[in-house]
């Protein structure tokens, strides 16, 4: 094994290199960070190359392989994908998942302030307001029958005098 590179040391670089890439399916967790994982594909520099997703549009949620060194502008420019292209809908439906979880999230926040005392609250402070005006209102209907009822008395007292 060659401790320099970190590959293992074959006579024909052709079969080590297909082998290598052969094993980029084996995936591990890397100090229990769920951003960084580690495979056995290596890029041209001899280290494990590093899996990024894309947040591209035209990829989303596509994952790649890429040199570990590429973003301190010294990598060697490898590059390959780990997933298989995704078609135009799954693309489509994909780029449009955070404008409806967006939504639902708005939604949600709204429906929480309802129930933790907003309109929960103001809905059983009017049915109680309700119930009141409704008692107070059978107390005047019950007055206004008394009344029309001595009215037709006194009437009938008049009329059979």
């Amino acid at each position: 094994m060659d401790q320099r590179r970190g590959v293992p040391e074959s006579t024909d670089s052709t079969s080590s290199t297909s082998t290598r890439r052969r094993r980029a399916t084996m995936l591990r967790r890397v100090d229990g960070d769920v951003a960084e994982w580690r495979s056995s594909m290596m890029c041209h520099c001899g280290l494990f190359a590093r899996l990024y997703t894309s947040c591209i549009e035209q990829n989303p949620d596509r994952r790649f392989f890429e040199c570990r060194n590429y973003q301190q502008g010294r990598g060697c420019g490898f590059f390959k994908w780990h997933d298989s292209e995704m078609g135009e809908r799954a693309k489509d439906v994909i780029n449009e998942l955070p404008g409806h979880v967006e939504n639902l999230n708005d939604r949600n926040a709204g429906l929480r302030t309802m129930d933790e005392g907003g309109v929960a609250r103001n809905v059983e402070d009017n049915i109680a307001s309700i119930y009141a005006n409704m008692r107070k209102n059978e107390r005047r209907l019950k007055q206004t029958l008394f009344a029309l009822f001595i009215t037709w008395l006194f009437c009938l007292f008049l009329l059979c005098r």
